[in-house]
């Protein structure tokens, strides 16, 4: 769990978007994206990494689900600006299914 599990946690429930800074996996620089969050999945005693779920919004309501570990975030940051997850098309096949 990173240390801004909060943050995050009451953007989801206060409809919020979050500000975060992560590393990317293809390389270390810290890249700052506005994103809508989404879920978190602990990954518990497995050894892994729990992972954070946000929306990447393009235009309307198209965009694309980001995971990002929690060793690769930075920080997440609140904002003001709001969203309304009714109508994101999150799963569109039902055998879709999340690997890691």
């Amino acid at each position: 769990m990173h240390r801004d599990h909060e943050i995050f946690i009451q953007a989801i429930k206060d409809r919020k978007k979050v500000l975060i800074k992560h590393r990317s996996e293809k390389g270390r620089d810290a890249s700052t994206k506005v994103c809508c969050p989404l879920f978190y999945i602990p990954v518990g005693d497995k050894g892994g990494c729990d992972h954070y779920y946000f929306w990447e919004e393009e235009k309307g309501l198209k965009g694309n689900v980001m995971s990002v570990k929690t060793d690769d975030i930075v920080q997440i940051g609140q904002t003001h600006e709001p969203f309304d997850p009714v109508g994101l098309t999150l799963v569109s096949n039902e055998d879709m299914s999340f690997e890691h």
